[in-house]
């Protein structure tokens, strides 16, 4: 069956249309009144801009029936009176399965303020920025991140000089006791030489060179709204095990809950890149002189987890400013823009 307002095809027996979220008639695809089934009309003609092929003014929940009152370009819209959740795909409206939310425990200023003390007293070389800092902006809200499940394996090839050293030590010694055994008639002073060089060239010269390997699973938290980069964590993690449902009627009233504009495939290929270079680091922190670093990453569908979030910029003694990202459900500080 098709719908008169915008087109779109549709399962039969479908009450609301998929594209547009409008009311379908039970004709099953018959023409009103009767008479021969209706041939599929030809598309809409593509949105002006953003990805919305339809007016948006016009949609509404398919669960509650709800005037629903998207942003250009959004792709995840929640709403606001129900709390259902729907995206926007190739496909039109579907509704997101998992969705879930971190209860805010921290919704006061003052309590944020106390997070961000704790982070900033115990910086880099414990500057004691907060006490001379001036609060710029304070606001809390619910924001949306994909939660992307991804798995990672990293191998490559590092050099490693504790045991470099120990062999040649280990060389050493037992070239003395060889050279004693044979008289001392400077065959230790030869030997030394002779042992170490053909350990060096044994291998090709790879006497220290080890294969390494870092294995990670991650829940990835990924921002789904374009323009907060700072919201963006690079290694925090959400407490999942604290997460509920998403029901509007945990919120404290008044809370601004963000709709958002990332999909979710999108978010699987940030996810994916970011864990890479994650690995990456982790790598280079334990290994010095890495070389052939390769990392495979597997992500599977996730869920959006809407979590809320103060975003609390300072202005520093130095007159340079830093922007803090705390999470409320935890009051810890998730993600940090310092000066440089």
């Amino acid at each position: 069956m098709f719908c008169n307002a915008c087109g779109a095809p549709n399962p039969d027996g479908s009450a609301f249309c998929d594209r547009c979220g409008r009311p379908l008639a039970a004709s099953g695809g018959v023409a009103p009144g009767g008479g021969a089934p209706m041939a599929a009309p030809p598309p809409p003609p593509p949105a002006a801009s953003g990805a919305n092929a339809f007016d948006m003014k016009d949609l509404k929940c398919k669960s509650c029936g709800a005037p629903l009152h998207p942003s250009s370009g959004d792709a995840v819209v929640v709403c606001e009176y129900c709390g259902s959740t729907i995206a926007l795909s190739g496909a039109g409206w579907k509704a997101i399965q998992n969705h879930s939310m971190l209860v805010p425990q921290v919704i006061d200023q003052d309590g944020a303020l106390a997070a961000c003390k704790r982070w900033m007293d115990t910086g880099f070389l414990h500057h004691k920025d907060f006490e001379t800092a001036k609060l710029l902006e304070a606001k809390v809200q619910v924001v949306p991140y994909w939660i992307v499940p991804a798995s990672a394996v990293t191998h490559y090839v590092y050099e490693d000089a504790g045991v470099e050293a120990a062999e040649i030590g280990g060389s050493i010694a037992a070239a003395a006791l060889i050279g004693g055994a044979m008289g001392g008639r400077g065959g230790g002073g030869m030997m030394v030489p002779g042992m170490m060089l053909g350990m060096g060239m044994s291998g090709g010269g790879n006497m220290a060179k080890r294969a390494g390997e870092l294995a990670g699973d991650f829940q990835f938290p990924i921002i789904a709204v374009k323009g907060l980069g700072n919201y963006q964590p690079k290694e925090y993690q959400f407490d999942l095990t604290a997460r509920l449902p998403y029901d509007k009627r945990k919120l404290p009233g008044g809370l601004p809950v963000l709709n958002g504009d990332v999909s979710e495939d999108d978010a699987k290929f940030q996810a994916k890149n970011m864990v890479v270079a994650l690995q990456a680091q982790k790598a280079h922190a334990q290994h010095r002189l890495i070389e052939n670093l390769s990392t495979e990453v597997n992500v599977s569908d996730g869920e959006l987890l809407h979590a809320p979030v103060w975003y609390m910029s300072f202005q520093l003694k130095n007159g340079k400013q830093e922007m803090l990202t705390v999470d409320a459900h935890r009051n810890a500080v998730m993600n940090a823009q310092k000066p440089a």
